[in-house]
């Protein structure tokens, strides 16, 4: 039996097919009486035609999401949401802002580190080689969010596991104390110096996220919200009403007087951005401010209210606006918004989810708005291809945890399909580490949090694929396999993500650092090649060549360690050497463990140059001291595994106006060395190290 829909099919086609025959035999016996037909008759009659019964037309082919339908069919979908907010239940969505990585800068200055190649990233600190561009720094200024915990991840860092209202959360502004300025510098790599060249006046109101510098134009990322250095907490709906995102962009044919181009204002919260090529991607999130409308209903009083609001609601009550130089552009429909289809085997029951995501597309060159689509489904993580751009999200169901994956064609925006892996998707920052897409497969790693005190963590690897046969992904490999070995020993946490071509590698740590190796390069039968046990752990994994791979963690010490492997050998990787930062101090930390901008590294032809910001600090002397140092280290003899080292060049010395925090960059133009902390800008030189002269 087939059924679709709430229809049987098998006896839908019975019925029809009953019709048809009746049909039939009403036309036979016409036919018959015409000819003389009958019992008396002598005369041969023709045998009737049998005509094939038609063929029932297909039902539509429909994934998890969908898109059009009957005009107002958009906003009648979003109503029934809100009323689906169970009474006093306040409804959390997960959130990832920016998510950074890296990838090798190759030539003679570094740029942004990127997680794919060809995908850029915002960034305080953007570099051409020739114009360096500077945005306001918030390092220090502002009260840094903690990442709230989820219930079931209680048992990862030992914490009880509450669930925080944000209301309970102090988000704290963008700061009056910081320059609301970009700052544009003609770099002099020859005297490890730049010349500044104008600065562009910012409204302080506004915080800027990040800068895109591609050599003709500039652009300028603002956000009215300010989340906080973490960026995922967990943030209520409301928190995106009343937000604005703002990106200007200037042309630099003159750097010293740059020329506005267009100022693009979008309804509510950056979440992300992404440049590809000749396009900008900026995706955001915007919670309507619906007058009337009780979020967290208590009675039937309030539930009456809200059916009374929100039979008024029209689609410019719901949808964000999007602005080009002060003109309202008309780019968005909301029965053209991308929702769950309530009848597809995936739907969950609806929870009254206001937040609409928008993915807005702008010319890179000129900064004119050129498209812009919208998702009415809960979103909490943003991972962006050359090809593709895919939303996530996690359902918590009682004691368990899913992600859902919905895969976007990238230009254009065409719905490819959705799935649900089982785990979730987390690391903070690091997030879209975890997420790859490569030759027509979606992989993921998830860790399910399990109620067993001994063994807390599972870990698991999905191999995803878009189906010819329906808007969906369907599940072509995964690991573990049934019965097959498990990533990470009992109770072990998963650090370090890193998908490189057609392998993957995992660390986990409890007290040493198993580095896996896996091979994906059969798509349906991903395996463990080979592992790797070393003291500690590593959070960023840097691909240095195919043959070797850098980790920066921590040591089983818990100093910032700087790793070299040699994974030349797949089913047997090796230490290629190990270098510990800030060495017999009583702590030490580095922002480029969680913050990937934070690490800086240039690839040349026989050795490659790396940076890695820290802090230390113990007593000394009878007395606490506290420093903030920039590690210098090669990486020698790349082009053969066997001979690579490790070899550290020098500690530079900040002053004491320049201490490293999340904000802090370092940029590599020839033997200069730029440092950016604390939004100061100072220079030295790589064979001469010493501490950074401060440039005005």
């Amino acid at each position: 039996m087939i059924v679709e829909n709430g229809i049987n099919h098998e006896i839908h086609l019975s019925l029809r097919y009953a019709r048809y025959l009746r049909l039939l035999a009403i036309s036979s016996l016409a036919l018959l009486a015409a000819c003389g037909g009958g019992g008396s008759g002598g005369g041969k009659t023709s045998a009737p035609t049998v005509v094939a019964p038609p063929e029932p037309e297909p039902e539509p082919v429909t994934g998890l999401l969908l898109s059009g339908g009957d005009s107002g069919s958009g906003l009648s979908a979003y109503r029934e949401r809100l009323l689906a907010t169970p009474r006093g239940q306040r409804d959390y969505a997960e959130v990832a802002l920016a998510p950074t990585a890296s990838d090798s800068a190759v030539g003679d200055f570094s740029t942004t580190y990127t997680l794919e190649a060809s995908v850029d990233e915002h960034d305080i600190l953007k570099y051409d080689g020739r114009i360096l561009a500077i945005a306001p720094s918030r390092s220090g200024c502002c009260f840094s969010v903690e990442p709230v915990m989820a219930a079931d991840s209680a048992a990862a860092d030992g914490s009880d596991g509450t669930l925080v209202s944000p209301a309970e959360v102090d988000f704290a502004p963008a700061p009056e104390s910081v320059a609301a300025e970009v700052r544009l510098y003609r770099s002099l790599p020859e005297s490890a110096s730049a010349e500044l060249l104008t600065t562009l006046s910012l409204e302080v109101e506004e915080a800027t996220e990040g800068l895109y510098l591609n050599g003709e134009t500039l652009q300028v990322l603002l956000s009215s919200a300010w989340w906080g250095r973490h960026g995922d907490a967990l943030i209520a709906p409301e928190n995106w009403q009343r937000q604005r995102v703002r990106v200007l962009s200037y042309g630099l044919g003159n750097p010293e007087q740059p020329e506005a181009l267009h100022n693009v204002e979008i309804e509510g919260a950056l979440v992300v951005s992404r440049r590809v090529g000749e396009y900008l991607f900026v995706v955001s999130r915007h919670t309507p401010d619906i007058e009337g409308y009780i979020a967290y209903p208590e009675s039937d009083e309030d539930v009456a209210t809200n059916e009374k609001v929100l039979a008024d609601l029209t689609d410019a009550d719901v949808l964000p606006t999007i602005r080009q130089d002060g003109e309202n552009l008309d780019l968005l429909q909301l029965d053209n918004c991308y929702r769950v289809d309530p009848s597809h085997s995936l739907a969950v029951p609806e929870q009254g989810y206001p937040t609409i995501t928008t993915v807005t597309t702008l010319d890179a060159r000129s900064g004119e708005v050129l498209e812009a689509s919208c998702v009415l489904a809960p979103a909490s993580g943003v991972y962006v291809s050359a090809e593709q751009l895919v939303l996530t999200h996690v359902d918590y169901d009682n004691d368990s945890a899913f992600t859902y994956v919905h895969a976007f064609e990238l230009q254009g925006f065409s719905y490819q399909g959705s799935g649900r892996i089982r785990g979730q998707l987390y690391s903070g920052g690091n997030q879209d580490f975890r997420i790859s897409a490569y030759d027509g497969h979606l992989r993921l790693v998830t860790t399910e949090f399990t109620q067993d005190d001994e063994d807390r963590f599972d870990h698991f690897l999905f191999v995803l694929a878009v189906s010819e046969a329906a808007p969906e992904l369907e599940l072509v490999g995964q690991l573990p396999a049934e019965g097959g070995e498990e990533i990470g020993k009992a109770d072990e946490d998963l650090y370090g993500v890193r998908f490189l071509g057609e392998r993957a590698y995992l660390v986990t740590f409890l007290r040493r650092d198993p580095l896996y190796v896996i091979d994906l390069s059969d798509p349906a039968n991903p395996t463990i090649a080979g592992r790797l046990d070393v003291p500690g752990f590593s959070d960023l994994l840097h691909p240095v060549s195919e043959d070797l791979l850098l980790g920066v963690g921590r040591d089983a010490n818990n100093a910032v360690k700087v790793e070299l492997f040699n994974i030349a050998d797949p089913q047997a990787p090796r230490s290629a050497g190990v270098h510990v930062l800030a060495d017999g101090w009583e702590w030490s930390d580095s922002p480029a463990q969680y913050n990937r901008y934070a690490f800086t590294y240039l690839a040349e032809e026989t050795s490659d140059r790396l940076t890695v910001p820290y802090t230390a600090g113990g007593r000394r002397d009878e007395a606490y001291q506290q420093i903030n140092r920039v590690a210098l280290l090669t990486v020698l003899g790349t082009e053969d595994p066997e001979s690579a080292r490790l070899a550290h060049v020098a500690d530079l010395a900040l002053s004491d106006e320049a201490w490293v925090g999340a904000d802090t960059r370092v940029l590599l133009d020839g033997n200069a060395v730029y440092v950016l902390a604390n939004g100061g800008l100072s220079g030295t030189f790589w064979d001469n190290p010493q501490t950074p002269v401060p440039i005005k």
